[in-house]
């Protein structure tokens, strides 16, 4: 991911505004404080347990400057997208297909994407409703500051995507 994301910063000619680094988001490879921290793509729901997405909470906030904001996304979903999707495989893009296999009694999903040519991945991604959020966000110094239904700034209508902003306390 970082080469791809180097040569594609290196076409756009923006390889010198980026300093990519590999690491653990619950110990990030990041000495500096910084005004804003992203956290896009749902990544902390590939943490499995709510110790694990605090400690990542808690490393976000360590990078922040004294009132900085951190910015992520995660979902819950709705009845009507497990009912909708589990077991199947959709096509979500043009040679991209997509099978969400639901375990509601451990709120995981195993995502399995697959190309035209025959490759595939498949990953856990573990779900929290947005009171649990919350709980974790308080518990880690940060405050919630806004909850979007995604990234344009649409509202968050029940829990399915939400975009979190907080700032460190």
């Amino acid at each position: 991911m970082l080469a791809v994301a180097r040569a594609a910063a290196d076409e756009a000619g923006v390889s010198h505004r980026l300093d990519l680094r590999l690491g653990d988001l619950r110990e990030p490879p990041v000495t500096e404080r910084v005004p804003l921290v992203l956290c896009p793509f749902r990544t902390l729901l590939h943490m499995e347990t709510e110790d694990e997405k605090l400690r990542a909470l808690r490393a976000a906030r360590g990078l922040l400057e004294p009132n900085g904001t951190f910015v992520f996304d995660v979902f819950a979903p709705s009845r009507e997208d497990i009912e909708e999707t589990d077991g199947l495989w959709l096509e979500r893009e043009p040679g991209i297909f997509e099978r969400a296999d639901w375990d509601e009694s451990s709120r995981t999903l195993s995502l399995s994407v697959r190309s035209d040519d025959g490759s595939m991945i498949t990953f856990g991604l573990h779900w929290l409703s947005a009171a649990e959020w919350a709980r974790l966000i308080d518990a880690a110094g940060l405050a919630v500051e806004s909850v979007f239904g995604w990234f344009d700034g649409r509202p968050q209508d029940g829990e399915e995507d939400m975009v979190f902003v907080t700032r460190r306390r």
